[in-house]
């Protein structure tokens, strides 16, 4: 059984959209699993309203705002959802019809696979809210944007993954991809997410270590497994996160594979 994780804060006009892209590969996976990071009380009843909109299986779990708190929601989601084969997704993502299938045919135990995103920018993000979600439009809109940054992050996540396995890489430098998926036995092996990284950015770096430590190494649908980054205004933006509240606490001297404050609680 598989699930579908997104993770969602606010944005339900994005979260439409993923849903809609979801509906083309709806026959890959058995759920959706929308876990909020404390939305208001009206784009909850939004949400609300949209699911009811989709003939595949989705749950809505909500937690409280108490600052920013991805991996705490994405451990919800993980909580909620019914798959031995979990994928997960934010909701400004847009996937293809082969995106799902593609995650699938690479799934192992003892591994976790990463794919990527194009960003889309601020035009070409309103063609996807005023246009109906075909596998056309995204046809059209990926093929407009260069491979160049899709090519040098398979080859990078690549690189990465072999020194690792050879003992030979910095700890720091494992990264999950823009979307990923990994066995449920697995993620549950490192307790899931590290909840301690509350604001921007750190707990997907964080997870990528702790499964390489626990030996759980990753492999690469990037270009394979496509998807489309729906713009929107941030204040930190993942490539500056280091900048904010998490740094400290991921910099820390050690890092073990199993984290306390995690799926399970100590």
């Amino acid at each position: 059984m598989t699930s579908v994780i997104v993770c969602f804060y606010e944005r339900w006009k994005h979260l439409k959209c993923c849903l809609d892209a979801l509906q083309s590969c709806s026959r890959d996976f058995d759920e959706v699993i929308i876990t909020d990071d404390g939305s208001t009380e009206d784009a909850v009843k939004r949400v609300t309203e949209i699911i009811r909109d989709y003939d595949f299986v989705i749950k809505y779990v909500w937690q409280p705002k108490k600052g920013f708190r991805a991996a705490a929601a994405r451990n919800n989601g993980i909580r909620h959802a019914r798959g031995d084969y979990l994928v997960f997704l934010d909701c400004d993502f847009l996937v293809f019809p082969d995106t799902i299938k593609c995650h699938l045919m690479a799934a192992r135990l003892g591994r976790f696979v990463a794919a990527w995103y194009k960003y889309l920018n601020e035009e070409e993000s309103s063609r996807v809210f005023n246009s109906p979600i075909t596998a056309d439009l995204l046809e059209n809109l990926y093929g407009q944007i260069p491979d160049r940054e899709t090519i040098r992050a398979h080859r990078r996540f690549i690189k990465r993954t072999i020194l690792f396995r050879l003992h030979l890489a910095n700890r720091k430098k494992q990264s999950l991809g823009g979307h990923f998926s990994i066995y449920r036995q697995d993620i549950e092996r490192v307790n899931g997410y590290d909840e301690n990284f509350v604001g921007w950015g750190g707990e997907d770096e964080d997870l990528g270590i702790r499964l390489v430590r626990a030996g759980i190494y990753g492999r690469s649908v990037i270009g394979r497994a496509r998807a489309l980054h729906v713009w929107h205004p941030t204040e930190l933006g993942d490539r500056h996160w280091k900048k904010g509240s998490n740094v400290d606490y991921f910099m820390r001297r050690y890092i073990p594979y199993y984290c306390k404050n995690g799926l399970r609680k100590a």
